[in-house]
């Protein structure tokens, strides 16, 4: 009978985490009316900071200045100001004859929370739009970001993340998991608000920005949470569009999210009130999105090993499914001719996803959790 139950409440868990939430938080979302802000125009739009950190960028930054420069948003309210974070190559000085461009160095790498913090204490402009060196963003996605901020109850306002199609199958299959994440996003935007932001662009009112601290793994979760515990509201901006490309392989994408779980489990252990229905006003999708889905691969884990031990057809057929999908987990994972097929792609990065969880746990109880990020 405890086995029963065990499976029941772990195969409930997976479908509401999965399925449930995300129908619910759209449901949800369709009662509230979209914003209303419309575009600003030229004279309305107030002066910015673009900030970005980066380290060993100096091939890349000219490209992306010149990305910025051809932004719908009038250059003389456009401030860049750029952190070289201990580069070793040209990027404290590539910058140097370029107009509008300010550029912040030191020796030592120290990671992207202490180049933010060092960025803001120079920032003169009412409001900083943060972005990475390797997305390009399109022409009006800097207006759209700071337009949405006509309802003083925003706080942050991130871009959209629009991956450039893959030519792998796993690609395809990472870029099926963004368009879910995606979707689930924009619900919780239309319905109150996102937990966290994309790091890739995203802006705030330089006044909310309160210091963070230098070993921060994810400065766009911990940044908008301090808002949205303010009372604010942290909404995605889905014509603000960044653009990125896919990784192809799921060894990549896996140690990306080994590192972005680390940092939630970071941020977890120093911001208690998160958990607190009372202190965090995105508690419900706080839980749902970003906690339960920590949950989910102990949850699976139980799901198979109680199937296994319960007497019935039923739980034999749902024993011999899950076992047919790892099966093919790893067959992706150890005969890569296989990751051509749909199926068994689909089947890799899934598991990837999952165990990603399970990695960032141990990694930062190993006390491992590094700032400081290596490009896959």
């Amino acid at each position: 009978m405890t086995a029963v139950l065990l499976f029941w409440l772990a195969a409930l868990f997976i479908l509401y985490t999965y399925a449930g939430y995300p129908a619910l938080i759209g449901l949800l979302a369709k009662r509230r009316a979209p914003p209303a802000c419309a575009l600003l125009d030229n004279a309305s739009l107030p002066r910015i900071t673009v900030v970005m950190a980066g380290y060993n960028e100096s091939a890349r930054l000219p490209g992306k200045i010149a990305n910025l420069r051809a932004l719908d948003y009038p250059q003389d309210k456009v401030e860049i100001l750029v952190v070289s974070d201990g580069s070793t190559d040209d990027s404290a000085h590539v910058l140097d004859d370029i107009a509008g461009v300010r550029t912040l160095s030191y020796a030592q790498r120290q990671g992207k929370a202490y180049a933010l913090n060092l960025a803001l204490g120079e920032v003169q402009t009412e409001f900083v739009v943060f972005c990475d060196v390797r997305q390009d963003l399109e022409p009006g996605a800097a207006r759209r970001l700071i337009s949405d901020f006509c309802d003083p109850a925003v706080g942050a306002v991130s871009g959209e993340l629009v991956h450039r199609p893959s030519g792998t199958q796993t690609g395809q299959s990472i870029g099926l998991y963004w368009r879910y994440e995606k979707a689930i996003r924009k619900a919780e935007s239309r319905f109150h608000s996102t937990v966290g932001a994309t790091g890739a662009l995203y802006a705030i009112r330089t006044r909310d920005f309160a210091p963070i601290p230098p070993d921060t793994i994810l400065d766009d979760f911990e940044i908008p949470m301090h808002i949205t515990r303010m009372g604010k509201r942290t909404l995605i901006a889905p014509q603000a569009h960044v653009y990125d490309v896919l990784q192809t392989e799921s060894a990549a994408e896996k140690k990306r999210k080994i590192r972005t779980l680390t940092g939630n489990f970071q941020t977890f252990s120093r911001n208690f009130w998160l958990f607190s229905p009372v202190q965090n006003p995105v508690w419900f999708q706080f839980l749902s999105h970003k906690v339960f889905r920590l949950i989910v691969p102990y949850a699976l884990i139980i799901t198979l090993l109680t199937s296994a031990l319960i007497p019935g057809a039923f739980y034999r057929v749902a024993f011999l499914l899950q076992a047919t999908f790892y099966l093919l987990a790893a067959a992706g994972q150890w005969i890569p001719a296989t990751r051509h097929n749909k199926v068994v792609s689909f089947a890799h990065v899934f598991f990837d996803m999952n165990a990603a969880a399970i990695l960032a746990l141990l990694k930062f109880l190993s006390g491992r959790a590094d700032a400081k990020w290596e490009k896959t």
